[in-house]
């Protein structure tokens, strides 16, 4: 038997001879492994090191159970998305709300609560209506024993009689504004609280009168400086088929029709 077998044999039967070399010699076992593998794909003690720092930080930065059920608790549902959709402005609705600057210029022509004040100082109450409508039934009454004048010269003095201030002019419209021709125009002005009101005194009144009133209410303002605050037209008959319709037109041109 050669040496090489006799060694063989004296290891297979005492392994512990093995463990004492390698646990004196450890460096054989490393040259071996070098053998067997590349030194460079080894892991190092500093690699080692790095893994296990990683997976530290991996683990510091996970959430724990009780994160995942607070993150849970704020993520919505396929229903919430959909009540959402819902309420949420569409890209049209966004292109039809107003501008910052629209809303300025709606908020700068918006009345002030002193000039809403200052119109109702100017708005006709009901019961200035109501006694200018006893007034005309009065006086349409007896219109068959008087002339236009008359009636007028009537409403003048039981206007006066009320407190308020009438007056009578007389202005020349030399370009034919109102009448399309040159011409004197007769007014009946009120002046009641600081506020002018010109009044229409006729003994029938049709649809084609209301752009005559109109234009003299104009002229009046462009040649005196003044504003107009409100128009009365005073008439005991509508002379028109459809009387109240005359007097929605009239009120959309900014003239008050009071008659029995």
């Amino acid at each position: 038997m050669s040496l090489e077998e006799e060694i063989k044999k004296v290891l297979l039967n005492n392994p512990s001879i093995l463990i004492d070399v390698l646990t004196a010699r450890p460096e054989i076992i490393y040259q071996v492994l070098a053998k067997l593998t590349p030194w460079q794909n080894l892991a190092t003690k500093q690699d080692i090191e790095k893994l296990s720092r990683e997976i530290e930080d991996i683990k510091q930065n996970m959430a724990t159970k009780q994160e995942l059920e607070e993150i849970k608790k704020t993520i919505v549902t396929k229903q919430e998305l959909e009540e959402i959709k819902k309420i949420v402005a569409t890209k049209e609705d966004l292109k039809n709300m107003a501008t910052k600057q629209e809303l300025e210029e709606i908020k700068q022509n918006m009345a002030t609560k002193q000039e809403l004040e200052e119109i109702k100082k100017t708005m006709a109450t009901k019961d200035d209506i109501k006694r200018l409508e006893t007034i005309i039934t009065g006086l349409g009454a007896r219109w068959g024993i008087m002339n236009e004048d008359s009636f007028r010269q009537g409403i003048r003095e039981i206007l006066s009689n009320t407190g308020w201030k009438v007056s009578r002019e007389i202005l020349y419209d030399k370009d034919g504004y109102v009448y399309e021709e040159p011409s004197d125009i007769e007014y009946d002005i009120i002046v009641k609280d600081g506020n002018v009101i010109l009044i229409e005194i006729t003994s029938s009144l049709k649809r084609g009168d209301l752009p005559i009133i109109k234009r003299k209410k104009e002229l009046y303002e462009r040649l005196k400086n003044v504003k107009i605050t409100l128009v009365y037209v005073i008439t005991p008959f509508v002379h028109d088929r459809y009387p109240e319709r005359v007097k929605a037109m009239a009120k959309d041109m900014g003239i008050e029709v009071i008659y029995p």
